[in-house]
């Protein structure tokens, strides 16, 4: 029997992955390689999320935390700091003010912020995936996606078509899913 997997749990699991990795995320890998086989997404993100594994496979924990670290903390233009690539050259009080704007949504809307951000701001991808994860009300979750994160990460996946580490996988498959269904009518 074929289980239909829910965007929401999808993005809750793509959130851990975007996490600084620790011993648990080749299960992870494996099991939303195995989601995304049951489910409406595009073949794409599925041979993405395979390479992803395939690199994993080579690398070691202290390798791939090494690799992550470079990639998405040291690397302006690879950061998962999403209001970064909105805001870039801009004053940074546009970009506060929006991390706040986020904060009151996460707030008013229940998601226990604190808890899950283990310290990232409001704005980090992993963040985000756990908020869409999270909410009900699918036109919060499609008006927040087509306003901030979509647009955001059209950008970081273009600064990713460069790179060549395991995190472009990552980073491919997370768009391709997020730009389905934000360009999917429901």
């Amino acid at each position: 029997m074929q289980t239909v997997v829910t965007e929401k749990e999808l993005y809750t699991q793509f959130a851990k992955l975007l996490e600084f990795p620790r011993e648990d995320i080749r299960p992870i890998v494996e099991e939303c390689i195995q989601e995304l086989h049951e489910s409406q997404y595009p073949e794409e993100a599925v041979k993405e999320l395979l390479s992803f594994k395939n690199d994993l496979d080579r690398l070691s924990l202290d390798s791939l935390q090494e690799l992550y670290s470079y990639t998405f903390e040291l690397v302006s233009d690879t950061t998962l700091d999403m209001g970064y690539y909105l805001h870039a050259g801009q004053d940074g009080f546009k970009r506060a003010k929006n991390l706040v704007t986020i904060k009151a949504m996460y707030r008013e809307n229940g998601f226990p912020f604190e808890e899950v951000a283990k310290g990232e701001l409001p704005d980090h991808l992993s963040v985000l995936m756990q908020f869409l994860g999270f909410i009900d009300s699918e036109e919060l979750r499609r008006d927040f996606m087509k306003t901030f994160v979509v647009v955001s990460m059209e950008k970081l996946h273009r600064n990713f078509q460069t790179k060549k580490n395991a995190y472009r996988h990552l980073i491919n498959a997370s768009y391709k899913i997020i730009d389905k269904d934000v360009k999917e009518e429901k």
